[in-house]
C-alpha cells in the first residue's frame, strides 16, 4: 500500500490527473448503474402503479393503476360471488349463488396495499423492498366472509319448503265398515347437517378462487308416521252403543243437540290420547251453528247458547263406559235431568265442567253419532278384547232423597190479579251411587262404584198478580219423583274373546237402565 501511494506522489502531474479521472470515471459508472437498476425497479418510474411481482388471488397485478387494478379484482370478485349452488331437495333442486347466501369480500383493502408497496420510506428501503420483490414477487390472498344467519335463512325457509309430514293412517266407513287409509312416510331436512354441507362447497369454490358452479344435496331425514295402516287397522269392533231421547225438544234444542253430535262424529282417538267433550264441540256460539235454549244454571233454569249439549256429553258418556274406556273427567248436573237415571249423566259447563275420557287401548278408538228422529246415538269402535263369556251391567243406587219443601212465589206488580205461572218446576235432590257389576259366565264376580253424584233440590218457582201477593197459591206441578226403571237403550253382547280380567278395551255390553225424574215442565227440554 505504501508502495502503490509513493508510485502515486511519484508520478508527474500530468499522470495525476489522469489517474484521478480514472479513479472519478469509475465511481460514475457505478452510481450510473445502481441509478439504472432503480429506474429499472420502478422507484423513478411512474409512482401511480403497482410495482413488478405482485398478485392479488390468481391476478397479476403489476404495472397496473390503482383504478386499473380495483376494476380488475373488483371484476374477479364479482365472478366468484355469481358462481352457483344448486341444492337437491330430495326431488326439488334449488339455485343460488354465493353472494344470495351472504358471501361478501373486502377487496378494496387488499388493491390499496398492493399499490402501496415500494412506495413508503427513504430511497434505499424501498429500492430494497422493490428489488426483493422482483426476486421472491408478493401474493395477496382475498379474504372472504359468509354470513352465517343467511345460510341458515336459506336452509329454513327455502329448502323446508320441500318437507313433507309424515301422513298417519285414518279411519273411514265404507260400505258400512271402517277401513284404515294408507300411511305415508315423510321427509324432512336436517337443518344444522344442511347448513355443514353448504359451508364447506362455499369453502370450496373459493380455494379454486374461481367462478364455479356445484351442485350438493340437503341432508334429508325420513320420518315414519305415528300410526300406521297396520296399527289402525285394529280399529274393527263395536266395543258400545248408547242412545238417548230429545224428541221433546224445542227446536232450539233438538239444534244444538244435533250440532254437537255432529262435531263428535267421526272422531279418532289414538292410544294414549285424552278426548275432551268441550275442545271438540267447539264454543257454544252461534257462529259455531248453536241456539239459545233452556239449560241449568246454579240451580235454576235459564235460556243459554247451546242449551242441551249435556245430554251429547251424557249419551256419550254412557257409550263410554259400556266400552269401558278409563273416565278423566265427570261432573253431575247441578238438578237431576230426564233422559237417563240419576249417577249416569255427565255435564258440561263454560271450561270449568268437561267430559273427558282417555283411549286406555292399544288401537285406536273411532266414535260415530246419529241425531236422527229424536234419538240420539253413539257407538264407539276399537278393538274387541273381551271374552264372550263376560258381561257388565250398571245399576243406579240412590242414597238419598231430598225434597224441594214449599214453593217459591214471585209478585209481579204489572201482572193483573188473576195472574198465575209456574216458571220452574220443583226438582227432588238425590244422592246417589253408580255401580258397575262384571258377570262372567252368569256369575258375579266384581262390583265396583264408578261415580257419586249429589243433585239439589230446587222448589217450584211461581209468579202471581199483584192482587194475590199474601196468598199462597196450590202448587200447578207436582216435584220430580224418583225414578222409575225403565230399558233405556239395546245393547248388543261383547263379540270377541279376552281375559275376563281385561277390562281396558271393551264392547257393547248390557245393563240396567232406568228412567230419570219427570217434571211438569218437562225436564227433557232442559240441559
Amino acid at each position: 500500500m505504501v508502495t502503490d501511494w509513493s508510485r502515486f506522489v511519484n508520478m508527474s502531474k500530468k499522470n495525476k490527473v489522469l489517474s484521478l479521472f480514472f479513479i472519478v470515471g469509475c465511481v460514475l459508472v457505478i452510481l450510473v448503474g445502481i441509478g439504472a437498476e432503480m429506474i429499472t425497479t420502478g422507484i423513478f418510474r411512474h409512482t401511480d402503479q403497482i410495482c413488478e411481482g405482485v398478485t392479488i388471488a390468481s391476478l397479476d397485478v403489476s404495472g397496473m393503476t390503482q383504478e386499473e387494478a380495483m376494476a380488475a379484482v373488483e371484476e374477479h370478485v364479482n365472478q366468484i360471488l355469481e358462481s352457483k349452488l344448486l341444492v337437491q331437495v330430495s326431488e326439488e333442486q334449488l339455485e343460488t349463488s354465493l353472494e344470495e347466501l351472504g358471501v361478501s369480500c373486502d377487496w378494496q383493502g387488499t388493491v390499496e396495499k398492493a399499490y402501496q408497496l415500494g412506495k413508503q420510506g427513504n430511497l434505499i428501503k424501498r429500492f430494497k423492498t422493490l428489488e426483493n420483490i422482483k426476486l421472491s414477487g408478493k401474493q395477496y390472498n382475498l379474504s372472504y366472509d359468509v354470513s352465517q344467519s343467511t345460510v341458515q335463512s336459506f336452509v329454513e325457509e327455502q329448502c323446508k319448503q320441500f318437507d313433507v309430514k309424515a301422513k298417519n293412517s285414518k279411519l273411514r266407513f265404507k260400505n258400512g265398515k271402517l277401513k284404515a287409509t294408507k300411511d305415508q312416510t315423510g321427509h324432512e331436512v336436517q337443518v344444522d347437517e344442511t347448513v355443514e354441507e353448504i359451508h364447506s362447497a362455499i369453502d370450496k369454490i373459493l380455494e379454486k378462487d374461481r367462478a364455479e358452479s356445484m351442485t350438493i344435496k340437503a341432508v334429508v331425514m325420513d320420518t315414519e308416521p305415528e300410526y300406521t295402516q297396520k296399527e289402525v287397522s285394529k280399529c274393527k269392533d263395536q266395543l258400545s252403543s248408547y242412545s238417548t231421547s230429545f224428541a221433546s225438544s224445542t227446536a232450539a234444542r233438538a239444534n244444538n243437540v244435533k250440532t254437537a253430535a255432529e262435531y263428535i262424529n267421526g272422531t279418532v282417538l289414538y292410544p294414549g290420547k285424552t278426548f275432551s267433550t268441550i275442545k271438540v264441540i267447539k264454543d257454544r256460539t252461534e257462529e259455531n251453528g248453536y241456539q239459545a235454549a233452556p239449560e241449568y244454571s246454579s240451580g235454576n233454569v235459564v235460556e243459554g247458547i247451546g242449551g242441551g249439549v249435556c245430554q251429547v256429553s251424557t249419551t256419550l258418556y254412557n257409550a263410554v263406559i259400556n266400552a269401558e274406556l278409563e273416565v278423566v273427567e265427570r261432573s253431575p248436573h247441578s238438578m237431576v235431568v230426564s233422559y237417563v237415571d240419576v249417577s249416569r249423566d255427565a255435564a258440561i259447563s263454560g271450561d270449568y265442567k268437561d267430559f273427558k275420557f282417555k283411549n286406555n287401548t292399544d288401537a285406536p278408538i273411532y266414535i260415530a253419532s246419529s241425531a236422527d228422529g229424536g234419538i240420539l246415538t253413539f257407538r264407539i269402535y276399537g278393538e274387541e278384547t273381551r271374552a264372550e263369556n263376560r258381561k257388565i251391567e250398571f245399576e243406579s243406587e240412590t242414597l238419598e232423597t231430598i225434597q224441594p219443601g214449599d214453593p217459591v212465589e214471585t209478585v209481579d206488580k204489572s201482572k193483573p190479579a188473576s195472574y198465575r205461572e209456574v216458571t220452574q218446576s220443583a226438582h227432588v235432590g238425590y244422592k246417589a251411587k253408580l255401580w258397575k257389576i262384571v258377570y262372567v259366565d252368569g256369575v258375579q264376580t266384581e262390583k265396583i262404584v264408578l261415580n257419586s253424584s249429589s243433585y239439589k233440590a230446587e222448589p217450584e218457582h211461581i209468579t202471581v198478580g199483584a192482587s194475590k201477593a199474601t196468598a199462597t197459591p196450590k202448587p200447578s206441578a207436582k216435584a220430580t219423583k224418583k225414578p222409575k226403571d225403565q230399558k233405556a237403550t239395546k245393547e248388543p253382547k261383547a263379540t270377541a274373546k279376552s281375559k275376563p280380567q281385561e277390562t281396558a278395551v271393551s264392547s257393547t255390553q248390557k245393563s240396567k237402565a232406568t228412567q230419570a225424574p219427570q217434571d211438569r215442565k218437562k225436564a227433557a227440554d232442559i240441559d
